[in-house]
């Protein structure tokens, strides 16, 4: 019995010794505000694969790039995904928006589809090393065909947009417009190679 009482007393003691649990504010980015396109062009069939990224940016931490090329992140918040998977789903979001193709997929899926979109996402965060903050989203694409697993294009986006102020909202806030200008010129370069 006195064990049992000893043995309560200590985690009882234990727990008040834990620190107080700092409460995480989750953020996912702003919807795709990309318009249906008019007719043109179209894909028959397009999976959409996990970006590849380096270890910095394969977690769910909204990333500072700041003066001397140190990374830091914003505290006390999280983004709703690890951010390839993020941007991937994001992606896939304003493909079907935009409405040019006919079948959309994730690659995890695993279904067929005569191309695939993936690529590299070199920087996916704020950047306060200038004068002006800013969200910084840069990716490599690279358009498969997956018969042969033939690379038929791949270009370097990059897009910028400036913060309006140093809060995390004002942060996601730019991700998301420089995410919608990226997605732009992706989606009609994709449209376009994948015609050819």
């Amino acid at each position: 019995m006195k064990a049992l009482i000893l043995i309560s007393a200590f985690l009882l003691s234990a727990c008040s010794v834990l620190p107080e649990q700092v409460p995480v504010d989750l953020y996912q980015l702003p919807a795709p505000t990309l318009q249906a396109a008019a007719a043109g062009p179209r894909l028959s069939t397009l999976r959409i694969d996990r970006a590849i990224s380096s270890e910095a940016l394969s977690g769910s931490r909204l990333l500072i790039m700041t003066a001397n090329n140190q990374f830091q992140a914003f505290p006390n918040m999280r983004l709703a995904a690890p951010v390839p998977l993020l941007w991937r789903d994001w992606l896939l979001d304003a493909f079907w928006r935009d409405g040019r193709v006919d079948g959309l997929s994730a690659a995890s899926e695993g279904l067929q589809s005569a191309l695939e979109l993936g690529g590299t996402l070199r920087a996916f965060q704020v950047d306060y090393s200038g004068a002006q903050a800013q969200a910084v989203i840069q990716y490599d694409a690279t358009l498969i065909s997956t018969s042969g697993r033939q690379i038929l294009a791949s270009k370097r986006f990059e897009a910028r947009q400036s913060l309006d102020s140093v809060e995390v909202s004002a942060a996601v806030a730019a991700l998301g417009g420089a995410a919608n200008q990226l997605a732009a010129e992706l989606i009609e370069w994709t449209i376009q190679q994948g015609q050819q």
